[in-house]
């Protein structure tokens, strides 16, 4: 690893905001090496969108990092998958998160039954409902009692972690969620993380092992085991235990001007960071950005975050609402034109909030 680098705050987003290509520069997609989450469903065309390019056709949603749905190139998403499987039972408590306390077991167990299980079920497209009730049949030892439902199941994130392991996608635009299987589909043995924690630094860095066990939902020890060696390690600010590939250290040295207004939609791929700090500073500015439930979209202009949005559909009619952290005095109209396009509507109205 090559000799450490410093930067301030100001290089690291005008660095990022050129690697996710908001600068509109390229035709394909650099974000798509990470995958695009869609959440809400429609969200990753409006990141393309925002790119100035377009998501193509034979594009699969799958639940991705963290067990999200996420949109990614299908020949990627079975070395995903082998990535992404638990390597031992840390790991997998990682990957459940809080769902943990809710799998009888062994965790790493569980994933790899189920994903086992979801791949012998689904050979045609299946109600997620149905899914899950043909898999509470199949491992009932594998079910907890669901006070909301009122009936015995897996943890939806057992569900969703074992998804992508199984072989199964969602079918875009199905509400309620239809799963379908992935093609030729043999489930992985597993390989280290080492590619997807490449493609984090490099789109999301310079960044920590801790933000990206963070990003994938995994142990610190798998991370650290599967840590890239071809990396540069990077100071921001004077706090060192940052890294990026080192292909991209020229350019981080000498990022483009962020010369720019764009809006975001929820979960962009600039705002999936797991460094939030660094991202937006003020508190109460992350609380208005991420929220439990209901994230709106951001405001991007001149490199900072200055706003968030949100959208209100009537028809084909689409009204914006904008409010700012700060006065915004950036033309907004043509950033409302490409998001009203991408949702579908044929008509926009843009009102600012200070």
């Amino acid at each position: 690893m090559a000799q450490s680098l410093d930067v301030d705050r100001a290089t690291v987003l005008a660095y990022r905001i050129g690697a996710h290509q908001l600068d509109r520069s390229a035709d394909e997609l650099a974000v798509l090496d990470l995958g695009v989450a869609d959440t809400p469903a429609g969200s990753a065309r409006q990141a393309s969108a925002v790119r100035g390019a377009a998501l193509d056709d034979d594009l699969i949603t799958v639940w991705g990092a963290r067990g999200a749905p996420f949109v990614h190139r299908p020949a990627e998403v079975p070395a995903l998958a082998a990535a992404l499987r638990p390597r031992d039972e840390a790991d997998a408590k990682a990957r459940l998160g809080a769902s943990s306390a809710r799998v009888p077991g062994l965790d790493v167990d569980a994933v790899l039954a189920a994903a086992a299980a979801m791949h012998e079920i689904v050979t045609k497209p299946v109600g997620k409902g149905d899914l899950s009730t043909a898999l509470s049949a199949r491992l009932p030892d594998l079910t907890y009692s669901c006070p909301g439902c009122k009936v015995d199941h897996l943890s939806d994130q057992l569900f969703r972690i074992a998804g992508l392991l199984g072989g199964v996608r969602i079918e875009p635009g199905t509400t309620p969620l239809v799963i379908a299987p992935i093609a030729g589909w043999t489930i992985p043995a597993r390989t280290r993380l080492t590619e997807p924690a490449r493609a984090y630094l490099r789109l999301h860095g310079p960044a920590t092992q801790a933000e990206v066990a963070a990003y994938f939902a995994a142990s610190r020890a798998t991370v650290a085991d599967d840590w890239p060696d071809d990396l540069v390690e990077v100071r921001v600010d004077g706090r060192a235990g940052y890294w990026i590939p080192a292909s991209q250290e020229a350019a981080l040295r000498e990022p483009a001007a962020p010369d720019l207004v764009r809006l975001l939609p929820p979960g962009d791929p600039y705002l999936q960071t797991r460094n939030r700090d660094l991202l937006v500073p003020e508190r109460a500015e992350q609380k208005a950005l991420w929220r439990p439930l209901g994230n709106p979209g951001a405001v991007l202009a001149e490199g900072e975050i200055v706003g968030f949005w949100r959208p209100k559909t009537s028809g084909k009619k689409l009204t914006i609402t904008v409010e700012g952290f700060r006065p915004i005095r950036e033309d907004l109209e043509d950033e409302a034109r490409i998001i009203a396009a991408a949702r579908g509507a044929t008509d926009v109205r843009l009102v600012l909030v200070d």
